[in-house]
C-alpha cells in the first residue's frame, strides 16, 4: 500500500454573522450540507488514517470569515504552501427534492483517476450521477496536486439523507470513499 498525504477540505463555512453558505435541506427532510459535511470529515480523516495515509483537515474558522470568498485563500493559502498528494474536498449537493444522487468532480486526468474509483463505491449506496470534469471551480483548478470534489447525495432528498445519517451511515460512507482512494493508486 502506498501512502499518500492528502488534505482534506469541508466545503463551505459558518460566517461571523452565523449564516451558512452551504446549502441546508432541511426544510426538505434532508440536512445541513455544512455541518453533515463536518461530520463526515472527522470520520473520513479515521478511515484514511487507517490505511496509512497523512491527512491534514482543513476546516475554515467558524464565525470569523464575513463573505464566502476568504474561504478560497484560506484553503488554497493551507493546500498550495505544503506537498500534498491528493485534495479532497466534501460537499452535499441541493436542488429540488426529487434530484437524488452522488457524483465526484475533477479537473485533470490524475484527479479523474480518483474521482472515478470513489464514485465506484459512493454509487452502490446512492443513484450513480458519474463523474463530470469541471474547470471553473477553485478547490479542483486552484490547487498544485490533484484534487476531487466530491457531491456525497442530496441533502434536499430525504432518501438520500436518510442513507447517509447517523454515525454508522457516515463511517460507511467514509470507509467506500478511502476505499476509493485506494484502488486509484
Amino acid at each position: 500500500m502506498i501512502q499518500i498525504k492528502i488534505a482534506l477540505t469541508v466545503g463551505h463555512s459558518l460566517l461571523k454573522n452565523g449564516c451558512y453558505t452551504s446549502a441546508d435541506g432541511k426544510i426538505y427532510g434532508g440536512c445541513n450540507e455544512y455541518t453533515y459535511c463536518k461530520r463526515l470529515s472527522k470520520e473520513l480523516t479515521q478511515a484514511l488514517r487507517k490505511n496509512g495515509h497523512t491527512v491534514t483537515r482543513i476546516i475554515c474558522p467558524e464565525k470569523t470569515f464575513i463573505s464566502s470568498t476568504q474561504e478560497r485563500s484560506y484553503k488554497l493559502n493551507i493546500i498550495n504552501s505544503d506537498n500534498y498528494d491528493l485534495v479532497i474536498e466534501v460537499h452535499l449537493n441541493a436542488a429540488t427534492p426529487s434530484a437524488e444522487g452522488t457524483e465526484v468532480l475533477y479537473k485533470s486526468n490524475n484527479g479523474k483517476k480518483f474521482a472515478t474509483q470513489v464514485q465506484k463505491q459512493l454509487s452502490t449506496i446512492f443513484k450513480d450521477r458519474g463523474i463530470k470534469q469541471r474547470s471553473d471551480l477553485y478547490i479542483l483548478n486552484g490547487t498544485k496536486p490533484p484534487a476531487i470534489l466530491i457531491e456525497t447525495f442530496f441533502c434536499t432528498n430525504k432518501k438520500d439523507y436518510k442513507k447517509g445519517k447517523g454515525l454508522a451511515n457516515r463511517k460507511k460512507l467514509a470507509k467506500l470513499i478511502a476505499k476509493g482512494i485506494e484502488q486509484a493508486h
